[in-house]
């Protein structure tokens, strides 16, 4: 695809992996080119109101899957001004894939409802390095020591994001870190990450040589959010007022849902990595 001036919205669909029914929504989605121009001037200008718009639209969901894929499609001119390889572009877009899998696990249908995350994206202010995502960002916490280190407030570091799928293996998880030391040059390798992966309390419910509290402990830990439900929301795919209420289809579930019946919690953690 070298030297290519235009991407047809099917090869996007084909190398993102978008299931059948999804590609086929985006494909044969009709929508006039002056609407569709419309409507990117109106995300690129003032993107709160665009949601806004969209989404008290009839079948916003799919309008939504279509546009991200035009707005993905449209990205990769960018890219390839920029040098990044089409395998990088591909690898960052799967998260239409995998949010469109979540849309339909959630509400039966084919779309996509986290339209706020995907923005970072076609904006070209997130990139997936392998099995990690990282998008520079400023340092938003107080001067904080990590290691012999001294991380400043505002400092430019780069904020990890890990996407659902593939196992968070050491090896896959070193590799990410080497890609984003190459590709992000001139950005100082400290890493920021806040999810409910870092939550502390993990270590109730995971096996100490489970990869999750393997990632775990590459950070310091400076943060602890214990009303944060993302682990719930991960861990089940849904949240319940009763946690009685969860499933238990797999021993984490298992092990969670145990725990919170019994009183214990599931938070999230914000931490920070430098590597040696």
């Amino acid at each position: 695809m070298k030297g290519q001036e235009f991407m047809h919205i099917s090869e996007f669909c084909k190398g993102i992996q978008l299931g059948e029914e999804a590609s086929r929504i985006v494909v044969d989605f009709r929508m006039e080119e002056e609407e569709y121009a419309r409507l990117k001037k109106h995300f690129q200008t003032d993107r709160h109101s665009f949601f806004r718009q969209v989404t008290g639209t009839a079948g916003y969901r799919q309008m939504l899957l279509y546009l991200f894929a035009r707005f993905a499609v449209d990205a990769h001119e960018e890219y390839r001004i920029r040098g990044i390889e089409d395998n990088i572009y591909f690898d960052t877009f799967t998260d239409i894939r995998i949010w469109s899998e979540v849309c339909y696990r959630n509400y039966g249908e084919h779309g996509l409802e986290e339209y706020n995350w995907l923005q970072e994206h076609v904006r070209l202010q997130l990139f997936r390095l392998g099995r990690l995502q990282f998008q520079p960002i400023a340092f938003n916490g107080e001067n904080l020591k990590a290691g012999q280190r001294l991380v400043e407030k505002n400092q430019l570091v780069l904020n990890v994001h890990i996407p659902e799928g593939e196992p968070l293996t050491p090896e896959e998880v070193s590799h990410s870190f080497l890609l984003a030391r190459k590709f992000f040059r001139g950005i100082p390798s400290v890493y920021v990450c806040s999810s409910w992966l870092l939550y502390p309390g993990l270590d109730q419910v995971l096996k100490a040589d489970s990869n999750i509290l393997k990632f775990q402990r590459l950070f310091h830990i400076y943060e602890v959010n214990e009303a944060s439900r993302e682990a719930e929301q991960r861990i089940f795919h849904q949240l319940e007022t009763n946690p009685d209420e969860y499933g238990e289809e797999t021993s984490l579930q298992r092990a969670a849902k145990a725990l919170l019946c019994n009183g214990g919690r599931l938070g999230g953690g914000c931490g920070i990595y430098i590597p040696c």
